[in-house]
């Protein structure tokens, strides 16, 4: 069954219930930090999708708690139900209104890639991100002149220590496991994802400790 039977777009601009409280709950007493990460996978088994013609079919936010401890968000769903997971992306961004939004290349992808999805159901993200302070990891280590041989996550994640659950997917054969998930419940692709949220969350931690380290000298 299709998402549209369950999402009616008359209730576009009325978030659930259930996402007021969670809005009232995490920040009443103040539970997370306003930072999320924020990552996106789409079913994508012909390459890359440039054209942004291929659906959302798995998203994550990542949220680093006011002490030790994270906040992990992730949906996965088949393409069909892409509709009403978007719509339920652009009203849990909506509640962290104000907060940075941390992706890694997301100024060039996932916000991008959203922004044309979103717009085949009517849905406006442009006015979501409008309200979170956007910071790519990506384009921070370049603006730093951070010089690497190589720049995509993983390899920088390895560079800094970071190890993986998830080792044996990339976004390239994100759509092999993907349909693992579509025949038997396979979870691995929505650990991947997640990983990809919280690596973001690491490196620009990382990034930030570097920094600190440089001012005190």
């Amino acid at each position: 069954m299709g998402a549209k039977h369950f999402f009616s777009r008359t209730d576009m601009d009325k978030p659930p219930m259930t996402l007021s409280l969670f809005s009232e709950g995490a920040h009443q007493p103040k539970l997370m930090r306003d930072i999320i990460a924020f990552d996106i996978e789409t079913f994508s088994p012909c390459g890359f999708p440039h054209d942004a013609g291929d659906p959302v079919v798995n998203f994550s936010l990542v949220v680093p708690l006011v002490r030790q401890g994270v906040l992990s968000l992730s949906v996965i769903g088949e393409p069909s139900l892409e509709y009403g997971l978007l719509y339920l992306l652009r009203h849990l961004l909506q509640c962290f209104r104000g907060a940075y939004l941390l992706t890694y290349n997301g100024a060039k992808f996932d916000l991008e890639y959203v922004v044309k999805r979103g717009k085949k159901y009517g849905l406006d993200f442009n006015s979501i991100f409008v309200h979170l302070h956007h910071v790519d990891v990506y384009q921070l280590l370049k603006w730093l002149n951070v010089r690497l041989p190589r720049y995509n996550q993983k390899f920088v994640e390895r560079l800094l220590g970071i190890r993986r659950l998830v080792r044996r997917i990339s976004g390239s054969s994100y759509h092999i496991s993907y349909r693992k998930f579509l025949k038997g419940g396979n979870l691995e692709p929505m650990f991947y994802n997640i990983e990809d949220s919280f690596g973001c969350l690491r490196i620009a931690s990382a990034i930030s400790k570097l920094l600190r380290g440089k001012r005190r000298k």
